[in-house]
């Protein structure tokens, strides 16, 4: 949430605190009473947007990079394995199609590499009897085929996860306009309305309704002023 979204929704909760502590000034008022809970269900709104839009991706990252690791790993020794078949069979399809070494999987991308592990894993399970007899068994097929799966499951989680930030940036927008447009057209009119008869809680909502700039709270001291020197 930027800074002037933060001192706005500092205001809205300011605003709705007093409103709810003045409960039995305007609880008597129908409309007042609907447009305090649609402000109160903006506020909710808002909440639910601000704490999807600050979860960390970190997580998400991790877990990528975790999937890929893992793929990679075992990726690696079935490509070896298969290269020894390759050759021996004068394969110059199979033995192009696996000639990755470490370093050349760190090159790939995301997308490269799913789909080359994919081709990969169609060509073993084609070759399991050959990949037996240099001990690469059914079980290290079956973590190949569960780690391409794995990593394929994560692999656009981070993207996914910047795209419903900027969704819930947009929602944020859009809701903290509907506090402001009921605050100014629908509550602050009906609270002038109890000036003569309660003018405490009209001047406690007028006070609450001022946006703080919390930066400007903040803000470094001025150096002071140098003393001229003495002629």
């Amino acid at each position: 949430m930027e800074q002037k979204q933060s001192n706005r929704v500092t205001m809205f909760k300011t605003t709705i605190g007093i409103l709810n502590d003045s409960k039995p000034v305007w609880s008597g008022t129908a409309p007042f009473v609907t447009a305090v809970q649609d402000f109160n269900d903006v506020i909710s709104a808002i909440d639910q947007s601000a704490q999807t839009q600050e979860t960390p991706m970190t997580g998400v990252t991790v877990d990528k990079h975790s999937a890929r690791e893992s793929l990679e790993d075992v990726l690696f020794l079935v490509c070896e394995a298969l290269g020894v078949i390759g050759h021996t069979a004068n394969d110059n399809d199979l033995i192009a199609l696996v000639d990755l070494t470490p370093s050349g999987m760190h090159k790939l991308s995301d997308e490269e590499l799913a789909n080359r592990a994919t081709t990969i894993m169609d060509r073993a399970n084609a070759k399991k009897a050959d990949l037996a007899t240099l001990n690469v068994t059914q079980t290290t097929l079956d973590e190949l085929t569960q780690s391409l799966q794995a990593f394929k499951a994560t692999k656009e989680r981070p993207r996914e996860a910047v795209a419903n930030r900027a969704a819930e940036t947009q929602s944020l927008a859009s809701l903290i306009r509907r506090g402001n447009d009921i605050l100014r057209n629908r509550i602050d009119p009906m609270v002038n309305l109890f000036r003569r008869s309660d003018s405490k809680f009209v001047a406690s909502y007028r006070s609450a309704r001022v946006v703080v700039d919390r930066r400007a709270t903040h803000a470094s001291p001025k150096p002071p002023t140098p003393t001229p020197p003495v002629s």
